[in-house]
């Protein structure tokens, strides 16, 4: 019979994934390269041997097209390769199945290994969390250190360890994990359900062959060192083994590879059990707050010590959350630094403090502080935009001359300048000749604070809050302020002490001649929406 000559012809077919089966479904015969990679155990059917690691589209069913008897072919998914099963009645009773796996490349693959791409990996990972499958885990291979074989010994040189860790990989892992490039420097890899309590083990095999690969300039040239890798893996889809939300799982693995390189690389850390929210998941956040509007300003009202009028206001980031909480900026400012966000909320800040500035037009004019970072000044054009609206926003800034005093002031900390003043300077030349002025913050905290006093045209002092926090208890705090005061009026500035909490601060620092106050004892930030040109209406007290 010719389909006992299919199957049975080992020698000629030993490649080829064949079975014969009844109508019913039952197997009576298997090529060995089938019951090698769908092993019976018992008297299942050949669906029940193939589900273990073959996803078939759901319709039509397989059951179904084997009682029919046309000849046909079903498509699905095996170890998250596209295939094709070719199904041929042999006469009324009897089938022959063939799973042909795709000799046509995928579009989506990466030229340098021959893998997946990346959006070949998110479409499968969103396949999986759009049909509710639990179980399955990814895992991020980060070469560590490729940026400095790229620049020392060429790209050539990176791209041959990234070519040979991506065939050394797929040596190491089972075939049904799914391996894609996901980055210059990075690997993803697809862990089935069946797989996924061996992943720790998985991770190991690839950090052992990721040890087996060299760079070398050259294939005959002396190798140079061996290659290491960090790992981290975490669960994938709403089932129970995962504890972040979909959106959130990209974060926590990129949280695990960075605990990895933190801890020192060459290792393999679990996003599962990582205790703190990540850097990746706060960013992760913040990204969608700004992209929703969910980062505000919230201001702060800044006093004349020597009258109690207030004379000013600071704004400061807030993000609120879907659910309404409202998140302060100590919460989400480093993650912002380290992922280069801060330009991204200074720009939202900047922009409402002027909107929120025409709003109040009617009342007397006030100076508003904004924070800027460094990140900030790394982005001219946002600069030149944040000039375009001031100037569309006339009733704010008090016409359009370059050389009138706007009440827009920049705030900066000492660590927030760049490196060299010379280039902070440039970078903030064009807001300064259009009449924004720069404040220092946290002077005192230490640093360099006295050469930017030098080489920056700072209006005012913001004076290191602990400082003033701490000048009720110690006579050493009183006498750093005095002095600090005493310099300041040497130079012309005007000195603002913050984080006052109480009468007795305030009153020593209006004895020692301070300017201005900030701090809870004359009111806590509000976030503030400007309804219309006469209106400010306070939303939230925090």
């Amino acid at each position: 019979m010719q389909g006992d000559h299919i199957v049975a012809n080992g020698r000629a077919d030993s490649g080829m994934i064949v079975f014969l089966c009844t109508a019913s479904g039952r197997v009576t015969s298997a090529s060995p390269r089938a019951n090698e990679l769908f092993p019976a155990d018992g008297n299942q059917t050949l669906r029940e041997r193939l589900e273990s690691r073959l996803r078939l589209n759901p319709s039509p069913s397989l059951g179904s097209v084997l009682i029919d008897g046309e000849e046909t072919s079903l498509v699905g998914l095996m170890d998250n390769r596209e295939i094709t099963l070719a199904i041929t009645p042999l006469d009324e009773h009897q089938r022959t199945v063939v799973i042909i796996e795709s000799l046509c490349p995928p579009t989506s693959v990466d030229s340098l290994t021959g893998l997946p791409d990346r959006s070949a990996m998110l479409e499968r990972i969103h396949d999986i969390q759009a049909d509710g499958e639990g179980g399955h885990r990814l895992m991020l291979v980060d070469i560590d250190r490729l940026k400095t074989v790229n620049d020392y010994l060429g790209y050539h040189v990176g791209d041959r360890v990234i070519r040979d860790l991506a065939a050394a990989m797929q040596a190491a892992v089972p075939d049904d994990v799914m391996a894609a490039r996901w980055s210059g420097h990075e690997f993803m890899l697809l862990i089935p359900p069946r797989q996924a309590e061996y992943s720790p083990q998985i991770a190991e095999r690839i950090r052992s062959a990721a040890a087996s690969v060299h760079f070398h300039h050259d294939d005959n040239d002396a190798q140079l060192g061996t290659v290491t890798v960090s790992i981290g893996h975490a669960a994938l889809g709403p089932g129970e083994t995962s504890r972040t939300q979909p959106r959130d799982q990209l974060s926590s693995l990129n949280a695990a590879v960075y605990e990895a390189k933190r801890t020192g690389r060459d290792r393999v850390v679990n996003a599962d059990r990582l205790q703190q929210p990540s850097v990746y998941a706060t960013g992760g956040a913040l990204d969608r707050a700004i992209h929703e509007g969910r980062i505000v300003a919230a201001t702060q009202p800044i006093v004349d010590l020597r009258t109690g009028e207030v004379v000013a206001d600071e704004a400061l980031a807030r993000m609120i959350t879907p659910e309404g909480d409202i998140i302060p900026a100590g919460l989400f400012i480093e993650a912002a630094s380290r992922l280069q966000m801060a330009h991204r909320i200074d720009f939202e800040i900047i922009n409402q403090t002027i909107s929120n500035c025409v709003a109040s037009i009617d009342h007397r004019p006030m100076a508003h502080f904004v924070n800027i970072s460094g990140d900030f000044l790394q982005h001219p054009e946002l600069m030149e935009q944040v000039i375009t609206n001031a100037q569309n926003a006339c009733g704010c800034i008090g016409g359009s001359d370059k050389l009138e005093v706007k009440p827009l002031v920049l705030e900066m900390t000492e660590r927030e300048v760049l490196e060299d003043t010379a280039d902070a300077f440039s970078a903030l030349k064009p807001l300064i000749d259009f009449g924004m002025r720069l404040a220092l913050d946290d002077f005192g905290s230490g640093y360099s604070s006295y050469r930017y006093l030098l080489d920056m045209p700072f209006t005012f002092l913001k004076i290191e809050g602990a400082l003033v926090q701490n000048m009720s208890e110690s006579v050493r705090a009183q006498k750093i302020v005095r002095h600090i005061q005493s310099m300041a009026k040497d130079l012309g500035l005007i000195t603002v002490a913050e984080f006052i909490g109480d009468e007795r601060t305030a009153d020593m620092l209006r004895e020692m001649g301070i300017d201005w106050g900030q701090g809870f004892h004359f009111g806590r930030p509000e976030i503030v929406r400007p309804l219309k040109s006469d209106t400010r209406v306070a939303v939230h007290d925090i």
